[in-house]
């Protein structure tokens, strides 16, 4: 980021960076962080981005010093070695998805361990094997497998968003 190569006697960049500014609401503005970049270094290559508050810079100026201007011009700037990445609606919906199916599969899966650990506990509880017991052991059962499906269900859409994340 700002990192400069020296080629003969000339200080060329090693390569762009990206610049986002916060606080950009038309057109004026942008053209303003322009001025503002070009005002320190007048043979700056400066791209915004469509649609963005980001703008690909290339300069022989330091990158912090051409932050400084954009923030004496009245912005809020900041320096990127990388354009910050977009998020689009496929990947929202994709996320959505993985959100959904993996919900449903903690939901399964959660009932399922709640039926088991309630059927461990009949098994174990010697109150629940002795005639007598009018079948309350048993009606447990479903709360076990509720409690599970309810705890599977977001544990499984946590997993899926951590999983979206960590990529």
């Amino acid at each position: 980021m700002g990192a400069h190569a020296r080629q003969g006697a000339v200080l060329t960049p090693a390569g762009p960076f990206w610049l986002v500014v916060d606080g950009l609401r038309e057109d004026a503005d942008r053209a303003a962080v322009v001025a503002a970049i070009r005002g320190c270094d007048p043979a700056a290559e400066v791209t915004p981005l469509p649609g963005r508050d980001v703008f690909a810079v290339r300069a022989a100026a330091p990158a912090e010093a051409l932050r400084q201007a954009v923030q004496a011009a009245g912005f809020i700037a900041a320096l990127r070695d990388r354009p910050p990445a977009e998020a689009t609606a496929a990947d929202v919906a994709g996320v959505l998805a993985a959100m959904v199916a993996r919900g449903l599969l903690g939901l399964v899966l959660g009932g399922a361990a709640g039926l088991a650990a309630g059927l461990a506990l009949i098994a174990l509880d010697p109150a629940c094997r002795s005639g007598g017991d009018s079948g309350g052991c048993a009606m447990g059962l479903p709360i076990f497998a509720i409690i599970g499906a309810l705890v599977g269900a977001p544990a499984g859409a946590a997993l899926a968003v951590i999983r979206r994340l960590r990529r």
